[in-house]
């Protein structure tokens, strides 16, 4: 196959459009756009959920000497990124995301740079002739958090727009050592963060699988970065040119998907009640702002009461950071 896209859920078009199939693979995921535009049938191979050993396993069949194009998003998830996203979205009362945040710095700095090596050196050593580009992830945030269910802090946000850089240079590093291309995305979603307008990435979304990865908008942009860089390979594309999609074997990553934080567990109404909050208030709240969200899947506009809801719990959690250093509450 010519073009071989490789990757974790953000190359399967997560976020962007309805499912496929387990792996996800929407028909707006950033390598069909890129196969589109470049003319180029696309072995779609990326999956939800894919860490470095699962894209080594279950990804590399397509490669071979008569590849031409090969683009690879991954390592995310080798590093936790969506335990560290769970973690950052509760409430002061529930968790510290530092804890979180610093072993995924860990094994950003640590693991990961080795498994990458391994993965750029199988892809280049089964497709030598291809031209090989790796991109990262851009920043999720802008500094404000509007979801009603999340309780991101301004440091929360802060640390995880600076992993995100961190993980950038890291990719791109061992994209250099590997002797092939790295196609950053940072630049290209400047101002469009979860919150922005328009963000190219979503925040809390349904299906909840898709929630902080890009949009349709964000799947647009990230098949730009990617089609001018694999274009540079010296082809003319076929405008309007039709396209074969040959999807892989769907083997789900190993790597948990998002999920909103639980209000009603016996952490959070514990860890409320250890912070001096009444745990009945955040079970009533709690459970105001679930029934508000599922009615709001069906297309409907939150009601006053579940904005009510979550604003008071925001409320809680500025009080359970200050109780433990994080914050200082106004006056």
């Amino acid at each position: 196959m010519r073009y071989v896209a490789l990757g974790d859920s953000y190359a399967a078009g997560v976020g962007g459009a309805a499912r496929r199939n387990a792996c996800w693979r929407a028909d707006d995921g950033y390598p069909v756009q890129v196969a589109r535009r470049l003319g180029l049938d696309v072995a779609y191979n990326a999956c939800l959920g894919a860490v470095v050993a699962d894209v080594l396993a279950h990804q590399l069949a397509p490669l071979g000497p008569d590849t031409t194009h090969v683009s690879v998003t991954v390592g995310g998830n080798d590093i936790g990124f969506v335990p560290v996203l769970i973690a950052a979205a509760e409430p002061g009362w529930m968790a510290n995301s530092d804890v979180s945040i610093d072993h995924a710095l860990i094994a950003m700095r640590q693991v990961l740079p080795g498994r990458l090596d391994q993965l750029f050196a199988e892809v280049t050593g089964r497709a030598p002739n291809a031209y090989v580009v790796a991109t990262a992830y851009p920043r999720l945030f802008n500094g404000v958090d509007c979801n009603l269910a999340t309780f991101f802090s301004p440091h929360e946000m802060e640390r995880l727009n600076a992993a995100a850089d961190e993980l950038g240079s890291v990719i791109a590093a061992a994209a250099r050592r590997a002797g092939i291309r790295y196609a950053g995305v940072g630049t290209r979603f400047a101002g469009h963060a979860v919150c922005d307008d328009p963000e190219w990435i979503n925040g809390v979304s349904w299906p909840v699988e898709g929630s902080f990865h890009p949009n349709s908008l964000g799947h647009n942009a990230y098949a730009d970065v990617v089609a001018s860089a694999l274009a540079a390979k010296g082809i003319s594309p076929e405008a309007g040119a039709a396209v074969e999609i040959v999807e892989g074997p769907c083997v789900p990553g190993s790597a948990p998907t998002f999920s909103i934080p639980d209000l009603l567990s016996a952490r959070s109404l514990d860890g409320a009640r250890e912070y001096g909050l009444d745990p009945a208030e955040v079970e009533r709240l709690a459970r105001q702002l679930y029934a508000g969200l599922d009615a709001a899947q069906g297309a409907l506009r939150p009601s006053e009461e579940t904005y009510a809801a979550a604003a008071r719990l925001a409320e809680l959690d500025a009080v359970a950071r200050a109780r433990r250093g994080e914050v200082k509450m106004d006056g």
